[in-house]
């Protein structure tokens, strides 16, 4: 037998006990009701069994697998959290088209190898995309450009 991922299975094990605790809390409070009628327990219950059969799939993995040499980057983590500031500082005062965009360029720079013309195009189809699902699919009353100036 080889020697397992020891991260692999400590990820699987959490995220099989996160979904199993929380499909028991919502299968235990809530009413389930029928795939016709469904109560308010549903949703939450089949979405921790999901979790929970992902974090087997996971776990029985961690197994078949050789543990490889984790490279710890403190970047990334920063940089991700830096995206999400400046979208939660942009989308009042310029709108949600720039904050997106915004988001997305900073997001980016995550990479190990930044691509500039990648992600001005994927910060332009990202905000594409947010206009289309929650000006136009969802008619939320979101402005898509507040320009200060």
């Amino acid at each position: 037998m080889t020697s397992m991922d020891h991260r692999e299975f400590a990820g699987g094990l959490f995220l099989t006990l996160l979904g199993a605790g929380f499909a028991a809390h919502a299968g235990s409070n809530y009413p389930i009701g029928t795939i016709t009628r469904m109560g308010p327990g549903m949703v939450p219950t089949v979405l921790g069994v999901l979790l929970s059969l992902f974090g087997i799939i996971i776990l029985v993995g961690a197994f078949f697998r050789t543990p490889s040499r984790a490279e710890i980057r403190v970047f990334v983590p920063l940089v991700i959290l830096s995206a999400i500031l400046a979208f939660a500082l942009l989308i009042r005062p310029l709108g949600l088209m720039p904050a997106v965009f915004a988001c997305t360029v900073i997001a980016t720079v995550a990479e190990l190898a930044f691509r500039p013309v990648f992600s001005l195009l994927l910060g332009v189809v990202l905000s594409l995309a947010a206009w289309l699902i929650f000006v136009v699919a969802l008619q939320l009353p979101i402005a898509l450009f507040n320009w200060p100036f």
